[in-house]
């Protein structure tokens, strides 16, 4: 360092060793650096959510977006005012990266698909009704496995692999089933249920919703369905970020097993 500045920086006289002026002069901004490591590099990043100001991208499904998140943005807002979320519907096919990139920083779903590389912490257990309108001739009778396979159905395909398990459910009892709309979401499901004819198997939780003014009937399934779980997803490059770590604490907490109804 004395080669690097030119300066003998500490010499020795009958009181000991003594900075030199310039040693002197460089003693206050070379606190000042060192103070500054130890606050922004050493130091653990902390997240106050009454104060933080920064924003959240969440990825979830339709039936997030209607069921889940309400309840999600009201605990958020009550904790953390200043915080923004960003909430998207995105095509699972490219998820995993865009949770690599930071494109997204969690995702909430079903998504079996996802790479395994992902960290991933288990929310609860979704499982499925078959819906019809009020009006239908299967509204209040009992659904034999026949009925369901011979009555026209709405079909979601979504990640989670539900609705082929049902395609296989039933071809195991030599029984095929009347597909006769493919919808990209279940929010298109309500209205084209209000036209009497067709049958569609949702989540029991988004069929109460759906339900709310009692134009539905929610009928049990003829089989037994495995339920769909809902996970949490993170990459581990986020792993210790405060403020996710914050998030992630949150969701688990308010959509654990026995704190959400599925």
């Amino acid at each position: 360092l004395r080669q690097q500045l030119g300066d003998e920086l500490f010499v020795r006289t009958g009181r000991g060793l003594r900075p030199t002026a310039r040693a002197a002069a460089l003693a206050a901004p070379l606190a000042d650096i060192l103070e500054r490591v130890r606050d922004q590099v050493l130091a653990t990043p902390r997240f106050d959510a009454a104060t933080a100001q920064r924003e959240f991208r969440i990825a979830h499904t339709d039936v997030g977006a209607y069921v889940l998140w309400p309840r999600i943005v009201h605990a958020v807002r009550a904790r953390a005012p200043h915080v923004r979320l960003a909430l998207r519907v995105m095509d699972p096919t490219s998820l995993g990266q865009a949770l690599a990139d930071g494109a997204v920083d969690l995702a909430v779903g079903s998504f079996p698909r996802l790479p395994p590389t992902l960290i991933q912490r288990r929310l609860y257990d979704r499982h499925f009704v078959a819906v019809v309108s009020r009006t239908h001739a299967l509204a209040g009778r009992r659904l034999s496995l026949r009925r369901f396979a011979d009555t026209p159905q709405l079909v979601v395909h979504g990640h989670s692999g539900v609705q082929d398990t049902i395609t296989e459910l039933l071809a195991a009892q030599q029984l095929q089933r009347r597909e006769l709309l493919e919808l990209p979401s279940y929010l298109m499901v309500p209205p084209l249920l209000a036209l009497g004819e067709f049958l569609a198997v949702v989540p029991t939780q988004l069929a109460e919703v759906f339900n709310a003014h009692g134009t539905l009937a929610l009928l049990p399934l003829p089989f037994k369905l495995p339920p769909s779980t809902v996970r949490l997803y993170w990459h581990r490059r986020f792993n210790d970020d405060a403020g996710l770590r914050w998030l992630r604490e949150l969701l688990v907490g308010d959509l654990s097993p026995g704190s959400v109804r599925a």
